[in-house]
């Protein structure tokens, strides 16, 4: 499922994202003095915003991780620049999801299709870099259960952290019910 939102602005590619996330890592002057760690949420900070893109840091602490979620109709990509990061990766319309950990320095670029959750399961904090084209307006959040995948419900947002905990608690109730 994807966004009903439209956009007057073309979104830029995954290559080009992916590009830009790496530029940035390679560049800590830019982000290293607002690197913050929190153990009840991860925090994020806007680096850069403009009509076409925005990218955020994001500090993740040992344990952390996103429900399972795309980008609302916005094209993106993510560099990890300490620590690493398992993620469990899809797109919309194809069955299942497979996982792949992602190292320090690696980057990765996608498309409007794509669905994830990412999680520090490593023994230090993590730190990433993430872009959006255009700016995210919202994201739509998923369940992948035995049965398929399960849209849950899309959040209208403006940053990469929006409030989840009503909706972990309905993936919670669907795995429940589909056990």
């Amino acid at each position: 499922m994807s966004s009903s939102r439209q956009s007057a602005v073309p979104a830029l590619s995954p290559t080009r994202l992916r590009e830009t996330v790496a530029e940035i890592a390679a560049n800590p002057s830019e982000w290293a003095d607002q690197v913050r760690f929190d153990l009840t949420e991860r925090f994020h900070v806007r680096l850069r915003r403009t009509d076409d893109v925005e990218v955020w840091l994001i500090c993740w602490d040992i344990g952390q991780d996103t429900l399972l979620h795309d980008h609302g109709g916005s094209t993106g990509a993510f560099t990890v620049v300490h620590g690493s990061l398992f993620e469990d990766f899809g797109a919309v319309d194809r069955p299942g999801l497979r996982t792949r950990r992602h190292a320090e320095g690696e980057s990765v670029g996608f498309g409007v299709d794509y669905l994830h959750n990412l999680v520090n399961v490593g023994t230090e904090p993590t730190v990433s870099i993430h872009a959006y084209s255009p700016p995210l307006r919202a994201m739509n959040f998923y369940c992948w259960l035995p049965t398929g995948m399960h849209h849950l419900r899309e959040v209208v947002c403006d940053t990469p952290e929006p409030e989840t905990t009503a909706l972990e608690a309905e993936a919670a109730r669907l795995r429940v019910v589909a056990s």
